[in-house]
């Protein structure tokens, strides 16, 4: 097959971006040529780039709404595929999703867009919510299929009336399998905690840190991995907190299955989210989770199985495995369960590859 993988960015490493590019290889892999189509915002992030990929950058495609370079985008969208003549493409992201979907159908051109959680999901602001929402409703009848990465997301978008139940399908998200040995239990060890998150919305680090300030007596070290616009709001908060012992700011880090490794809860707190590759990677490696209780999350948290979902008591949870090293263990084994049953890479590829094989075939008898 030749496909096109459209997405807004990829300056930035994120679910989404993991995601095509973790497909785009795989792909390439197995003989089907790949072309990454993205928007040159920022630059190419270096983690991002495979030498395999033939990477094509739409110099007008931008996140915000910008009435001309939208305009622009689309036509630049739709010159390159009409060059490429692809048997399908993927769509990623909102902004590309609205555009991309709008060149293909006008060039009779097989797609498929991914909703990495929807842009009118609860938690964001009302005024986006209807915008989107709109949007999507009408791109939607021209739409063929949407493959959500949660049910949360599938659910949602029939609540709005934004699609029918036969242009959804749910592919849950799923990682690579990089575990390393399991770590063995040290009950004496300051007990590692480990948030993977760009410190922006709709990440709450603060959320996080106020939880710690309340249980500082205890013995913990907390890491964040990312960075971001809000990292110095964090690190003065640590500052005027007297937490700066305890609390580790890595900013971004190339190897995080080496953190994943030696840590021993993972946190994600969240405004909103669809189902975020960073809690699949720590349940791969065997780590309980303590997450936000929004999006797809619940769909790989179980409540107090694999750890658990914040309901406005977050002390109490991180006090509860910080001090308990069986229960640790227990949830952490839980969450490798899970993760071998549900997310993982081949499931999802598998499932991702039988889509575009059935798009492409419908589009041929169309």
């Amino acid at each position: 097959m030749r496909i096109v993988q459209l997405i807004t960015h990829m300056y930035e490493v994120g679910g989404a971006q993991v995601h095509v590019l973790d497909i785009s290889k795989r792909l390439e892999a197995d003989g089907h040529r790949v072309s990454i189509l993205y928007g040159t915002e920022n630059q190419l992030a270096e983690e991002l780039f495979v030498k395999e990929i033939e990477y094509i950058p739409m110099k007008h495609l931008i996140r915000k709404v910008h009435v001309i370079k939208d305009i622009l985008a689309f036509w630049e969208i739709r010159k390159t595929l009409k060059q490429k003549q692809p048997d399908i493409v993927a769509i990623h992201s909102s902004k590309a999703g609205i555009l991309g979907r709008v060149a293909c159908w006008s060039l009779r051109i097989p797609f498929v867009f991914t909703a990495h959680g929807w842009a009118f999901t609860e938690g964001v602001e009302k005024n986006k919510q209807f915008f989107y929402r709109m949007m999507e409703k009408w791109i939607g009848k021209i739409t063929e299929k949407v493959i959500t990465v949660c049910d949360y997301d599938r659910i949602l978008a029939l609540h709005h009336q934004v699609l029918t139940s036969t242009k959804l399908e749910t592919i849950h998200n799923g990682v690579i399998d990089q575990r390393n040995l399991i770590k063995q239990i040290a009950p004496d060890e300051i007990v590692k905690i480990l948030m993977v998150a760009r410190f922006d919305i709709p990440k709450k680090h603060l959320e996080l840190l106020e939880a710690l300030a309340l249980i500082k007596e205890l013995n913990w070290h907390m890491i964040f991995a990312g960075d971001g616009r809000l990292r110095e709001q964090a690190a003065l908060f640590v500052q005027e907190h007297n937490l700066g012992h305890k609390v580790t700011f890595l900013g971004n880090h190339s190897n995080v299955s080496d953190l994943l490794h030696d840590a021993d809860i993972f946190v994600l707190t969240s405004s909103w989210e669809g189902l975020p590759l960073s809690i699949l990677e720590a349940m791969s490696h065997g780590l309980p989770i303590i997450a936000s209780n929004v999006g797809g999350v619940k769909e790989a948290v179980r409540n107090s199985e694999n750890g658990f979902l914040i309901h406005h008591n977050l002390p109490e949870l991180l006090s509860t495995l910080i001090e308990d090293p069986l229960l640790r263990k227990k949830m952490g084994n839980k969450s490798r369960e899970i993760y071998e049953t549900s997310f993982t890479f081949e499931r999802m590829y598998s499932q991702t590859i039988l889509s575009y094989k059935n798009l492409i075939k419908l589009g041929e008898k169309g």
